[in-house]
């Protein structure tokens, strides 16, 4: 059973007290740590108590300090320490540290406890034997793909066949990450939301990505068959895997095979601090296409009161029906056409002779039409490029007596690729895709300043785990910076 919950002032009055005895005794090392003092000062974990409250029974022997370890973890990779293990060891040597997460018993949680919380917010199935399922051994392959070449989806059809489920309300809903998501959401992304920080909550725009998260398994395996015995040394037989989930994926970055599992990130674009709002992973040879449909019906269900008005991904979300899907949630798809489409303007219209090479509509006195902006459930607007410019028309221009000029619609639905509502020629479409590169910088934050791929990890849960907390602390380095917030200052004047 889950004992009684610590309320966040509880922790922040408790803190302040601690912390008045140890500014007396270690003023430097107080200061040195003042920084990820900040961050649990201010990370509110009340909205997690109804998550995790079914997590646990109504009987038994009551778990302790759950908050105290949550907060522990958060702290562990503000430190840059990989290890749950010695972090464990660490904090219960130093009265500091203990202090500062706040536990609320005389002795600090064990190793095992880190990892019993961390398993409970891990919804997969539980094993019930010791001994790990066997699974085939696939060897690294050798084909090497092209420069920013993906993996092709294994079966054919199988994004339009996910996005029908997903329109009719029918797609599955398995994610071991739930909790974890909740977690994310409710006590940290809900907060930057009120604070301002991800834009504007009824217009959001969002990115999409995936980023190749390598596994620290080995991809050998564990040999359990007799092969050897009879001197065949190079067998394929199924093999023991201390990461089983871990799959062979392809790095179009570094341009190589990597053995571990996919990071699906989702950040608010709009956001100056690239903050991510929604994290998944998926097998490494999963395409990101497919993990898109699953992600959309997620944030939604995860941020009812967020309008989410636009989308920007880059080229491997570009097929008809993710553009399908977009429409059904009533999103705007900014994303880039794929290296191999060759566009085809084959738009029938009166009022247009042709396109040209960007796509633009050209008039029959041979002048690209100016963009005026999207008109639902019209189409896509264009004017008179004279008009637009405030200009005389030539005289052997005929084809509208008004001084607004010619208008014409596109339909976008005649292909939804081609003709999005916002055209790829446009300014308004370059600014907003430019913001995409918002989720490249989170993912950067997540693997390179906290460095998560450090923790020799060999199992989803770990690697998920460490991925959430370092978006953890990426959101409340932004509410630092947001609030110029120092607790030790605010000590200081009081005494």
């Amino acid at each position: 059973m889950l004992r009684d919950w610590q309320l966040h002032k509880d922790y922040q009055n408790n803190l302040r007290q601690k912390l008045m005895i140890h500014l007396q005794m270690e003023r430097s090392r107080v200061e040195s740590l003042d920084k990820a003092i900040n961050k649990l000062y201010l990370l509110d974990l009340d909205n997690l108590l109804p998550v995790v409250k079914p997590l646990y029974a109504d009987c038994g022997r009551p778990a302790k300090n759950q908050q105290g370890i949550i907060r522990s973890l958060v702290l562990m990779l503000e430190l840059r320490e990989y290890s749950i293990t010695k972090w464990a060891s660490r904090v219960k040597k130093d009265l500091l540290l203990f202090d500062i997460c706040g536990f609320d018993s005389d002795n600090a949680p064990s190793v095992a406890s880190y990892y019993d919380l961390l398993v409970r917010f891990w919804m997969a199935p539980r094993k019930q034997s010791r001994d790990p399922k066997l699974k085939q051994f696939e060897p690294k392959p050798k084909k090497k793909l092209k420069a920013n070449q993906k993996l092709p989806n294994k079966r054919s059809g199988v994004v339009k066949r996910l996005v029908n489920k997903a329109i009719e309300g029918k797609l599955p809903d398995f994610r071991p990450e739930k909790i974890l998501q909740e977690f994310l959401a409710r006590c940290v992304v809900d907060t930057s939301a009120k604070m301002g920080l991800l834009g504007d909550t009824k217009n959001l725009s969002v990115a999409f990505d995936g980023s190749p998260y390598y596994s620290g398994a080995s991809h050998y395996g564990v040999k359990v068959c007799e092969c050897k015995s009879k001197g065949i040394y190079n067998c394929t037989c199924p093999r023991r895997f201390s990461d089983p989930d871990a799959r062979w994926g392809w790095d179009s970055y570094r341009e190589r095979w990597f053995f571990g599992s996919t990071l699906f990130n989702v950040t608010a674009s709009d956001s100056p601090n690239d903050l991510p709002i929604y994290l998944r992973m998926v097998q490494a040879n999963r395409h990101d296409s497919v993990t898109t449909v699953f992600a959309l019906r997620d944030i939604f269900n995860l941020y009812p009161n967020i309008i989410f008005k636009n989308f920007l991904a880059d080229g491997a979300m570009d097929n008809y029906p993710t553009y399908e899907l977009l429409d059904h949630y009533n999103m705007l798809p900014f994303i880039s056409l794929d290296s191999r489409t060759i566009a085809k303007y084959s738009y029938q219209h009166p009022g247009v002779l042709c396109f040209d090479d960007k796509g633009r509509p050209i008039c029959h006195g041979g002048i690209p039409y100016q963009n005026w902006g999207y008109s639902k459930p019209k189409g896509i607007k264009y004017r008179c490029w004279f008009a637009y410019k405030g200009l005389e028309p030539p005289k052997d221009c005929k084809c509208s007596n008004s001084s607004y000029g010619r208008v014409i619609y596109l339909k976008t639905n005649y292909d939804v690729r081609i003709f999005t509502p916002v055209p790829r020629h446009s300014k308004a479409f370059k600014d907003k895709f430019k913001t995409r590169t918002s989720v490249e910088r989170s993912n950067k934050r997540m693997f390179v300043d906290y460095s998560i791929e450090d923790a020799p990890s060999r199992s989803s849960l770990m690697r998920f785990a460490m991925a959430t907390f370092s978006a953890i602390n990426i959101h409340l380095d932004a509410w630092i910076n947001h609030l110029s917030f120092s607790l030790l200052e605010t000590l200081t004047q009081a005494t």
